[in-house]
């Protein structure tokens, strides 16, 4: 059984005061932070290189640099974590309001983990299975409590 938080709201959609809980999904938002955490442990572990100056003075656009370079910008700045932090914000939010995301979002993501592991082998992609379980687990028992 799923324990809710009660997040009160002190507007309606009119605009006046009522105290409401809403009862958040706590699998939903547990999924949200541990996709936040994700991304902000993605970011510590790539942002400290030399390639920093080389990208800001644009030369990607016009120069061949080495291939190291070129991989670093798709672990970081052309990589999954501002887009990870958008939809991490967005479950958040989904959560918070007591609903959860439709099942394709945990089965997208984790297929693209699976998919990204049998690419390249155990790495950090095992960690975005435990969003994925999280988000199915909250869409599956949210449909058994329906009516």
């Amino acid at each position: 059984m799923t324990t809710h938080h009660s997040i009160p709201s002190s507007m309606d959609r009119s605009g006046s005061n009522q105290h409401s809980a809403v009862h958040a999904d706590r699998l939903t938002v547990g999924a949200a932070v541990t996709l936040l955490v994700i991304s902000v442990l993605h970011t510590a572990a790539f942002a400290f290189h030399q390639w920093w100056g080389p990208w800001l003075a644009g030369p990607l656009r016009t120069e061949q640099l080495p291939m190291e370079a070129v991989a670093q910008f798709w672990g970081l700045p052309g990589g999954f974590v501002v887009p990870g932090v958008l939809l991490a914000l967005l479950i958040l939010q989904t959560g918070r309001r007591g609903h959860t995301m439709p099942a394709y979002v945990g089965v997208i993501l984790g297929a693209w983990a699976l998919t990204c592991v049998w690419i390249v082998g155990p790495s950090g992609f095992l960690l975005l299975l435990v969003p994925a379980v999280l988000l199915l687990v909250a869409r599956g028992r949210a449909r058994r409590r329906a009516p």
